[in-house]
């Protein structure tokens, strides 16, 4: 692999992602001859998604057939080059550089310049499979041929800013309705984003038996001075806390403080693992309460509740390794 490869790999799929046209599956769909704006767009959109789908799953070649014989790439860093097999050879490394990096489009606008030609302009994202997440901005030049959109050119923008909703998506898997099981308590929990989708929310209803415990809600943001993820708890008798998470492959850790709502300080760390899409387990140790250390460790499992099915959507399935997720 050249050094070449490896310095721009993220930035190649970042800005190509954007550039969506149609496969040989989806351009067979497109009628040929003049195009209103209205179905230019969703022509656009439509490969945009098909190509987004190939790329995540690894398919160097669909993806620069996307791409006309010429067609040029102009990089954030000044990078420039030609043609469709330089194209699919870089898709080729950078995909085996980065298993398991997923991309993803804003598009901001889709303008058809003529018949044949639209030029669309957006934010592309690349999140690599460590969570980190590499933006990008980009404009990009489409033309029809025989019928088909493929992708004439693309040019790319560094965006230096990642938003805090980008870097909550390394999160987003808490994002549903769960019920966990202890030793001694239960407790239903719920994750969404918030309004400004700025912060994941998670809202937790505890337990002991039957008997209702207490509600307890966690805010979780990213810390943009310390680089990473920070939340805030607070629960229904009055007590309070935060946590500093960190991440180890599947595992997060975090490492938490607080007040109890008798006035004495409390700390512990707790460890979620995620051992199946719709299972995580839940470690507690290290517990120190009042300046006290609490021997032992609490264990516990999160399940996913499935979806409440539609009407007409056939009967409910249980969840297994071998359930689509």
């Amino acid at each position: 692999m050249s050094t070449w490869t490896v310095r721009r790999g993220v930035a190649l799929s970042a800005s190509f992602i954007l550039a969506l046209c149609a496969g040989p599956e989806v351009g067979a769909q497109v009628a040929a001859g003049p195009t209103s704006k209205t179905a230019a767009e969703a022509e656009i959109r439509a490969f945009d998604a098909a190509f987004v789908d190939w790329y995540n799953k690894g398919d160097a070649k669909a993806l620069a057939s996307l791409y006309t014989e010429d067609a040029d790439v102009f990089e954030a860093d000044g990078a420039r080059y030609r043609g469709r097999d330089l194209i699919e050879r870089s898709y080729t490394e950078t995909i085996a550089a980065q298993k398991g990096a997923k991309l993803t489009l804003e598009i901001e606008s889709i303008r058809p310049l003529s018949a044949d030609v639209v030029k669309e302009e957006g934010r592309s994202l690349t999140t690599l499979a460590t969570g980190a997440v590499v933006p990008r901005f980009y404009t990009a030049l489409f033309v029809k041929s025989d019928g088909r959109w493929l992708i004439a050119s693309v040019r790319e923008e560094t965006d230096s800013l990642v938003r805090p909703h980008d870097r909550l998506k390394e999160l987003d898997w808490l994002i549903g309705d769960w019920v966990a099981a202890g030793t001694e308590l239960d407790a239903q929990v719920h994750g969404g984003w918030s309004a400004d989708g700025n912060f994941l929310i998670l809202d937790y209803s505890v337990k002991r038996g039957v008997k209702p415990m207490m509600q307890v809600t966690q805010r979780v943001g990213w810390d943009a001075v310390a680089s990473q993820f920070h939340s805030w708890e607070f629960d229904s008798e009055g007590g309070f806390g935060e946590g500093i998470w960190s991440r180890d492959g599947e595992r997060w850790v975090v490492k938490q403080t607080g007040v109890r709502p008798e006035g004495v300080t409390a700390s512990s760390t707790r460890i979620l693992t995620r051992k199946r899409a719709y299972l995580v387990s839940l470690l507690v140790t290290d517990q120190v309460v009042g300046g006290v250390a609490i021997p032992g460790e609490e264990r516990s499992a999160l399940t996913r509740v499935p979806p409440v099915p539609q009407l007409g959507a056939g009967p409910p399935r249980p969840i297994n390794e071998k359930s689509p997720q």
